[in-house]
């Protein structure tokens, strides 16, 4: 990372935690004023320096639709995976059509893949791994004494597709 002063990177680190914080509580970015031409219903999100590997800074616009990185722009629709660096400052960006990932790095781009991660994954962060879809089993009691639920102490968990927990009261 070339050339960032210390005060963006405390404000840029400290962004991001503040809105992972919201955004794990089920709430989302705020929009702001645009910079640039939006679509009808579409919203900004922000607007930031990055650096660009192997293109230099840039600036990067963010919206509820699409991410803009200097003349180039790509629909989040497009994205199909998002590599968070918090610690590096660094998001890499997969996306179908393109064979080479983007990576942006600077003080203000953990921010932005939160905002990312928020519009992609309704999480502050990418998924550890990625989850296929396939048909839902139903969840296994792992407790040997299955009493305490028929007795109602204990409320089962809820089970996927309407399927009845082996010990759950009558």
């Amino acid at each position: 990372m070339a050339e960032w002063d210390d005060e963006q990177l405390t404000a840029g680190f400290r962004s991001m935690m503040l809105l992972a914080a919201l955004v794990e509580r089920g709430g989302r970015p705020a929009a702001v004023s645009p910079t640039v031409r939006l679509s009808p219903g579409e919203k900004q999100y922000g607007w930031l320096p990055a650096d660009v590997a192997g293109d230099g800074r840039r600036v990067v616009v963010i919206t509820d639709q699409r991410i803009l990185v200097g003349e180039r722009q790509w629909s989040l629709g497009s994205l199909t995976e998002v590599r968070s660096e918090p610690a590096d400052c660094a998001v890499t960006l997969r996306m179908r059509g393109r064979r080479a990932p983007v990576t942006l790095s600077g003080p203000w781009v953990p921010w932005l893949g939160v905002v990312l991660c928020a519009e992609l994954y309704n999480a502050a962060f990418p998924p550890e791994k990625r989850i296929l879809p396939g048909p839902r089993r139903p969840a296994r009691s792992v407790d040997p004494d299955l009493r305490f639920q028929r007795q109602r102490v204990v409320v089962p968990h809820p089970v996927h597709r309407g399927d009845r927990h082996p010990g759950a009261a009558v």
